[in-house]
């Protein structure tokens, strides 16, 4: 489990690094055509960053499409490589205790019992179920912020007010180039 933590740590860290130095203006370029990632943007550089971070890493979504997303945000290195951790926890969990418990088919076919069957079925079941059910929570934890940051900028926008550079709209040394819902802010 030690080393698999060590291993995600080295390699979340080269891939963020990578993706901020090199693929900056293309993701940004990439990302300004799509709500859904610019709302994620606004989400993770707001006040719910390390939380949508930690459980974007639960859901299905490719970790290189999640890299480069992240890399473009103000997120600091430390705050995103700990939220990365906490979000990748439950699946290094999993993984490591599978790995370490489950039988292996040669062990369960030459014991031949119907209760070695169970087990090894029983351990599968669990784990898929375990899986789909972690995914499926962060995957609606995820959508929660998104929906509540775009209601927020929508809400600033429709009283006329700047967005809060404190809160969790997408404000920050860049301008607001994203589009949102429909509404271009620039």
């Amino acid at each position: 489990m030690g080393l698999m933590v060590v291993g995600v740590l080295i390699g979340t860290f080269i891939a963020h690094v990578v993706c901020k130095r090199l693929l900056t203006a293309w993701v940004a370029a990439r990302i300004q055509s799509s709500d859904k990632l610019s709302a994620v943007i606004r989400v993770v550089e707001g006040g719910s960053g390390l939380k949508v971070v930690a459980l974007a890493r639960l859901t299905p979504i490719p970790f290189g499409l999640q890299n480069a997303v992240f890399s473009i945000t103000d997120l600091s290195l430390p705050n995103y490589l700990m939220a990365s951790s906490v979000g990748l926890l439950p699946t290094q969990l999993l993984n490591s205790y599978l790995g370490t418990t489950l039988r292996t088919m040669e062990d369960v076919i030459a014991e031949q019992s119907v209760s070695g069957y169970f087990v090894f079925c029983l351990q599968i079941v669990i784990s898929i179920g375990l899986m789909f059910y972690v995914v499926h929570r962060a995957q609606v934890e995820l959508n929660a912020a998104i929906v509540a940051c775009e209601m927020e900028l929508k809400t600033s926008l429709v009283k006329g007010s700047q967005p809060n550079p404190s809160g969790s709209s997408f404000y920050n040394k860049r301008t607001l180039t994203f589009s949102g819902g429909g509404i271009n802010v620039v």
